[in-house]
């Protein structure tokens, strides 16, 4: 009832008929004045149609019905305008109307917004405005993406072919949530320090549950390479362990996602690494402890201590080892090397001569220099 006078507006100016191509421009004009007439008093019948119903159920559902009349009537009249060879007369009306529509749908959504389902269809002309500026803007995202080379291609990809998929011609409309996160996550990317790096970069798509497919699988393979390139199963278990951390102390934002259908991105996460644990705890169980020889586990030399300290110093002075503190680089030394005399270095008398080093120790280490050279000179 309350949508029966924009009804037979809109089948008064349905293309198929024949009578609309007549109407003359004075028609016309009742026409447009009708529907502005209209808007005021569809306000007023919502409001009291809303205090009729002292239920929230029953004002819930007498907003999400009449908020899907108005899209379907409002994606009716758009289609209209779609049509080929429409009078100039014919597509302005269109336009008209479907504004006072849209004009009051808003109003619906800002009056009733407790009640507003927003899982809802946008109306189709809302969403091809609302993917024109989302294309405008994913360009300038695209364009920073690509000016930051220490970024991964592979991620700057994942998140550019989700912006082309949603903005895609074919893809007709989305729901009010889906556009709203669309617009969020572009916002936040969009963000002063979100492109510098690609920690700051995945920390918006957890805080937005961006749970994409791909990006499950790129965050995968990342830790896959991680426990790779560790030797131990140990080792590979801390790792994930302090991965599994981070995740879980990312801030996330609430009732937020980007595919309703799938599980959030950290329960993914967690399901990937804690089935990845247990594979490494089960083959830690079934390893057979094996017979260690100390001996093949430390780099035998035939220097002195004060020899290795000295050559150690060198390298510091040189920056050929970079290491700020060296005590911790000396605790290595020791704990790895050996001397002619020794098989276990103090590391206080290692740490002693590196820091005082005498003359004769000077002495032959320049001997020994000069014969590396002769050496180098023969290879």
């Amino acid at each position: 009832m309350i949508l029966c006078k924009w009804e037979k507006i809109a089948g008064l100016l349905n293309p198929s008929n024949p009578t609309t191509r007549t109407l003359s421009p004075q028609c016309i004009q009742n026409l447009i004045n009708e529907s502005e007439e209209e808007q005021e008093k569809v306000r007023n019948a919502l409001i009291e149609g809303l205090l009729e119903r002292p239920n929230i159920l029953d004002k819930r559902e007498f907003v999400q019905v009449n908020q899907a009349m108005f899209i379907r009537l409002m994606d009716k009249i758009y289609s209209y305008s779609q049509k080929d060879e429409l009078d100039d007369s014919i597509s302005n009306v269109y336009h008209i109307i479907i504004s006072h529509l849209k004009n009051t749908l808003n109003f619906i959504e800002d009056f009733f917004s407790n009640y507003f389902d927003r899982n809802e269809k946008i109306p189709a002309t809302c969403f091809a405005a609302a993917v024109e500026e989302l294309c405008k803007r994913h360009q300038i995202l695209y364009e920073a993406l690509e000016s930051n080379t220490t970024i991964d291609r592979k991620l700057k990809n994942i998140i550019s072919n989700n912006f082309i998929r949603f903005c895609n011609p074919k893809v007709r409309s989305a729901t009010y949530n889906e556009l709203i996160y669309q617009r969020d996550l572009l916002n936040e990317l969009l963000g002063e320090r979100t492109l510098e790096s690609e920690a700051f970069i995945r920390e918006v798509l957890f805080y937005l549950n961006f749970n994409d497919r791909d990006y499950v699988a790129y965050l995968n393979n990342k830790l896959t390479s991680l426990i790779e390139s560790l030797p131990t199963k140990a080792e590979k278990i801390s790792a994930l362990r302090f991965e599994q951390k981070n995740i879980n102390q990312t801030a996330v934002k609430l009732n937020c996602c980007l595919c309703c259908s799938m599980p959030s991105l950290k329960d993914q996460m967690n399901r990937w690494i804690e089935e990845e644990i247990k594979f490494l705890e089960a083959a830690v169980v079934c390893e057979k402890p094996q017979a260690i020889d100390e001996a093949d586990d430390k780099i035998q030399t035939s220097l002195s201590v004060a020899k290795l300290a000295l050559l150690i110093r060198l390298m510091v002075m040189d920056k050929i080892i970079t290491n700020r503190v060296v005590a911790p680089v000396l605790r290595i030394v020791a704990r790895i090397f050996t001397t002619l005399q020794k098989e276990n270095i103090a590391f206080g008398s290692l740490e002693t001569k590196y820091h005082n080093p005498d003359r004769g120790t000077i002495s032959a280490v320049k001997d020994m220099l000069f014969r590396w050279v002769n050496i180098l000179n023969k290879l």
